[in-house]
């Protein structure tokens, strides 16, 4: 009976041989680690970059429009300031009557909480005669002694300065000077500021804004800051993303208005137009801010997004992405 020639008998051990070692069986290759695909890496995005920056998924580019009150952030972060420096101050405020004059005892005792206190040597304030201290009643109705509790400091130019930062930010979020416009108004101010000390009115000036004394207590600070504060973040973190433009490679989706639908246009012959910068209100407030013009093919009235952040990044970005189309391909 013929043998089969692919079945090769076993080779046989040689005398004084053991029997041939048994081949170890070899294990499944181990099975490749899942990539994560690339919907999962995007839906991972920085909660900060898509906030601040306008990132949010690849390809797509989110712009923000800001409100004017944007730029009101100097009142709040130099009113905690001046809360600070009133607090360290460690000066008090103390009501008194009219006609009070300090002075200076050489000798005398005062009984204070049932306690004997000598005031040699220490600075008092001296009421006009008939005055008394004034008193207000606490909790229980009983009449107590106004205590000067109240922190304030006694540099009248802290409350001068806060008061001018006020004004200035008034002045720059209602009128805007765009272009030469802002370089005008500063070659203004400082030729001005040239005649002013030429001709001395500088000393007259400040003097007079010496007699200028406005103090604000660190309640008053604190109050003022916290409030704007917290209408401030409410508008910029929740009001301001409910209104935005998206650019995408092929088009644009845009809503706004708080609560309205979306509106999608086409790129193609799609205007981004950089308006011209303020000086004062873009990039002293701004931190290098602007406002856009979008102007969509077959569409008469242009759509204005004032106070975009970081505008000279977002207008590189929308250009790239204007360019760009989506391309789909078919299969074979």
């Amino acid at each position: 009976m013929a043998s089969d020639p692919s079945q090769s008998p076993e080779p046989s051990p040689l005398p004084g041989q053991g029997p041939p070692p048994k081949q170890a069986a070899q294990l499944p290759a181990a099975a490749p680690m899942p990539m994560a695909s690339p919907m999962k890496q995007a839906a991972g995005a920085s909660f900060l970059s898509a906030m601040f920056f306008g990132r949010s998924k690849p390809g797509e580019l989110v712009v923000y429009h800001h409100s004017s009150l944007f730029y009101w952030w100097p009142i709040w972060f130099f009113g905690y300031v001046m809360a600070l420096i009133t607090f360290f101050t460690d000066t008090h405020l103390a009501f008194v009557p009219s006609k009070t004059v300090p002075a200076f005892l050489d000798s005398g005792k005062v009984t204070i909480d049932e306690k004997t206190v000598d005031l040699a040597g220490r600075d008092i304030l001296v009421l006009a005669e008939g005055k008394k201290n004034l008193k207000r009643r606490d909790a229980t109705g009983e009449e107590q002694y106004l205590q000067p509790t109240l922190y304030i400091s006694h540099r009248n130019g802290m409350g001068t300065l806060y008061l001018v930062m006020l004004l200035l930010v008034i002045i720059i979020t209602n009128m805007h000077f765009r272009g030469l416009w802002s370089f005008f108004i500063i070659m203004v101010v400082v030729m001005l500021s040239i005649i002013f000390a030429v001709a001395g009115w500088w000393d007259n000036i400040l003097a007079g804004l010496g007699n200028l004394s406005i103090h604000i207590n660190m309640g008053g600070y604190i109050l003022l800051s916290t409030v704007l504060l917290i209408f401030w973040s409410i508008n910029f973190f929740l009001f301001d993303r409910q209104t935005y433009v998206i650019f995408s490679p092929g088009q644009v989706r845009m809503r706004l208005e708080i609560g309205g639908g979306e509106t999608v246009y086409d790129t193609v012959g799609m205007v981004v137009q950089k308006q011209r910068t303020d000086l004062f209100r873009h990039w002293i407030l701004g931190f290098g801010s602007g406002d856009l013009i979008v102007r969509p093919f077959n569409v008469s009235h242009p759509i204005e997004l004032p106070n975009v952040l970081r505008v000279t990044y977002v207008v590189k970005r929308i250009e790239e992405l204007v360019k760009e189309k989506v391309i789909v391909s078919g299969q074979q």
